[in-house]
């Protein structure tokens, strides 16, 4: 166990006092009461009964159930002596639904454990709690007693797992299918097709596999074998195939469905592509038709996602067909020419019973209602969303393939904490701003900066074509004034002055250049009209959830996993656990264990950085000096949001021939080192305690002396010696540091420093 670990698993304050700390688990239950005295069980057995009407049933829910493979042998006893009692209301068809009980009751005395739920599938869900506190048990196999009583809050938890940019072979899925179940997850979204590739086969359409997959893609025995699989985990496939953009694999395969593009090869670069299918083309609702009867006999669930996202609608426009159409249908634009498409389908999913899935571009008042939305341009669009009575799912905020801190993605609600509304009774300040990205075009938008009706600092922040944002973590400095907003690029930290400023922005750990220049301030009515209206809107349609999204553009099989975990158990507490479920500090403390129990279902987080670590080196580096490198990499964490997309694009290989053999491609998306002694500081900065003073410093003066004594080590590492020199330039200064556009790697460590010596200038001061 790290010594980071422990130190979070401790349970004294800085006092010495012992405080009652929640149970290491994630998701957190909706109740937990602990009782006296604990239960002690053994590796060896596990006697279990369940009602004897159900054991055949079980059979493939217990072979796969990770808890009960912690016992070396479990075998059916009667309900009096048995140490599980699994007591289950009804048992439910083999696949489970939309909205299926997965409520559960799990009570562990000192005598025997007992389970209740309505459905084998809350069981289930008690089954991952079992493992977790099975985990983090003190005395091996020994429960505290304890009740716990849990439901879900959102019916939908899933995760988007992208096999098409980067093919990702069975093992991967199943791999990630036990971890989810681990998490309570319960939906495995499979995007299976793509620009760059079609990765299912089929009988009707043999060409599309044939042709645009590079003899990389899913059978479908393999595939229905993944159904059954995820169903004894509890969980549910959903299948995406994506028309009518996305739809280069389509129009390579089948140019005679297209709408004008033709194609020479599979599309090897990422991005959005012009090949789209035509709707003005029998023949295309001919071919939708035909895949979607081949998916529903091998998907059985009730959705099916069909992508409708990034319109490149040139073709369309230059269609004279297309544009004939338009006319004789009454479609006024190609957003009308979409969502006719788009009615088209629902209408043949409708008679193969499935409803329909698509991405936020597909909204408009003529879809039928029973359409699921999933937003991933940000809070704005669910808001829209629900505005128009449509149902919803989120994924802005929970983009995994892109590096962001933890923290982030658990303050991205599906829906947000309704805290007190806000109204100004004075405008500061109105800016106008620029943030240039590194790719794409810049973010534009104003900055009005309030004090609201109890005199604290706020600020409504606009950006054009997403939304707006409200937040009160507004600091007021000498030039002017600094605030966070959490927005679909992550943490993001912008200044606006009383003059004219090009003082950088940051989102997350990476600095991105910003210009602001204040401007005529709004009036005081027109700030309380915006505020109120976005506040107050009215929502019809519900959020059934959220999903992360794995995108595949930068993952290999090699580095799956580095983006996966630990974070994802963060997200899952998201979509299960309560609204109010919301202290930062305690989760990380909960995750640090998670880094460690994901192992036990086949993460290969660690696994994978250590291996490519070795591939860097000589066939002579010793497993001392990788434990070394291991420690030097908890300084750096690898730049946050799209950046290392951006710089990948820069440098030509924005492609899928571009090599992933880089370090910071499979680097840990977070510090939790940095992390920690950031909450020390924070502890040292409210009560000045020497005690702390003497441990922060002790840790510093670790860090340095580990720095000092293994630079030989870490510069045969070359993508590390510039960061090796920041680092050490930084923890030897004594004032706080500039953070200098480094793409994030040594950020955090930099700011969590300054924090530090910001702190003992502070104590000093009032000793």
């Amino acid at each position: 166990m790290t010594y980071f670990l422990r130190l979070l698993m401790c349970v004294l304050c800085v006092t010495g006092t012992a405080i009652a700390k929640p149970p290491l688990l994630m998701p957190m239950p909706a109740s937990v009461t602990n009782l006296d005295g604990q239960l002690q069980l053994t590796s060896s057995h596990l006697s279990v009964y369940l009602d004897e009407k159900y054991r055949s049933s079980s059979k493939l829910l217990f072979e796969n159930a990770a808890f009960l493979k912690n016992f070396t042998s479990v075998t059916w006893q009667d309900k009096r002596s048995a140490q599980l009692k699994l007591e289950v209301a009804a048992w439910l068809d083999d696949i489970p639904r939309l909205d299926i009980d997965e409520s559960y009751q799990l009570i562990i005395s000192t005598e025997a454990i007992t389970l209740k739920s309505q459905t084998q599938f809350g069981m289930l869900r008690g089954f991952a709690t079992l493992n977790q506190l099975l985990f983090s048990a003190k005395t091996p196999y020994q429960l505290n007693a304890m009740t716990i009583n849990d439901t879900p809050t959102y019916p939908w938890r899933g995760l988007l797992f992208d096999g098409v940019r980067h093919f990702l072979p069975i093992s991967d899925v199943k791999r990630t299918l036990r971890g989810l179940a681990s998490a309570k997850m319960n939906v495995f979204h499979w995007h299976l097709t793509d620009d760059q590739g079609w990765r299912v086969a089929l009988k009707s359409y043999p060409k599309l596999h044939q042709v645009a997959s590079d003899g990389l893609f899913y059978t479908a025995e393999e595939i229905k074998d993944v159904v059954a699989y995820a169903a004894s985990l509890g969980i549910r496939v959903v299948p995406e195939f994506d028309v009518p953009g996305h739809a280069s694999s389509i129009v390579l395969a089948y140019p005679e469905l297209g709408s004008g593009t033709r194609l020479d090869g599979i599309e090897r670069r990422w991005g959005v592509f012009r090949p789209l299918l035509d709707p003005s083309n029998p023949n295309v609702y001919r071919f939708v038709e035909d895949v979607v009867k081949e998916l529903t006999a091998l998907f059985p669930d009730h959705y099916l996602h069909i992508g409708g996202d990034e319109i490149d609608d040139r073709d369309w426009q230059e269609n004279t067909q297309i544009q004939l159409f338009m006319a004789k249908h009454k479609l006024s634009d190609t957003h009308a020419l979409h969502a006719y498409f788009n009615q088209r389908v629902a209408n043949i999913l409708a008679k193969y019973n499935r409803k329909m899935i698509g991405w936020d571009e597909v909204l408009h008042p003529n879809l039928p209602k029973q359409t699921l939305v999933q937003s991933w341009r940000g809070h704005h669009s669910l808001a829209a969303i629900q505005e128009a009575g449509f149902d919803g799912l989120l994924s802005s905020g929970f983009y995994i393939d892109q590096p962001q801190w933890t923290s982030y993605h658990y303050r991205n609600h599906p829906e947000p904490i309704k805290s007190k509304t806000l109204s100004a009774k004075e405008v500061i300040n109105h800016s106008a701003f620029t943030l240039t990205r590194l790719k794409g075009s810049s973010v534009n938008g104003k900055v009005t900066v309030f004090r609201d009706t109890q005199s604290l600092l706020a600020a409504l922040v606009s950006i054009e074509g997403k939304g707006r944002f409200i937040t009160d973590q507004v600091l007021q400095t000498e030039h002017g004034f600094e605030l966070l907003i959490d927005t679909w690029m992550g943490p993001t930290k912008i200044f606006v002055g009383k003059t004219k400023s090009d003082r950088p922005a940051f989102v997350g750990n990476t600095p991105y250049e910003m210009q602001s220049e204040p401007e005529n301030k709004l009036s005081l009515r027109a700030l309380n009209n915006a505020l109120q209206d976005e506040q107050g809107k009215d929502k019809s349609g519900r959020v059934l959830g959220g999903e992360a999204t794995l995108w595949a553009e930068l993952l290999t099989t090699e580095s799956l996993d580095t983006r996966l975990w630990p974070r994802l158990y963060a997200i899952a507490e998201r979509f299960w656990s309560s609204k109010t479920q919301v202290d930062e500090r305690d989760m990380y403390r909960r995750l640090a264990v998670m880094d460690e129990f994901a192992l036990l279902h086949g993460g290969k987080h660690k696994q994978q950085f250590s291996a490519r670590l070795k591939t860097l080196l000589d066939d002579n580096v010793t497993q001392d000096e990788i434990a070394k490198l291991l420690k030097f990499s908890e300084f750096i964490e690898p730049a946050h949001y799209y950046t290392l997309h951006h710089l990948a694009y820069l440098r030509n290989e924005y492609h899928y021939g571009a090599p992933l053999d880089k370090l910071v491609d499979v680097l840990p998306v977070e510090s939790l080192m940095l992390r920690e002694f950031d909450y020390s500081v924070d502890d040292y900065m409210q009560t000045c305690s020497k005690s702390l003073e003497t441990s922060l410093q002790l840790q510093v003066d670790e860090w340095r002396d580990f720095i000092k004594h293994n630079k030989r080590l870490i510069e045969r590492i070359t993508e590390w010696q510039n960061p090796y020199l920041q680092i050490e330039h930084a923890l030897w200064s004594k004032e706080p540091q500039l953070i200098i556009n480094n793409n994030g790697t040594v950020a955090q460590l930099v700011a969590s420093l300054n924090r530090y010596k910001k702190a003992l200038k502070i104590c000093s001061s009032i000793t």
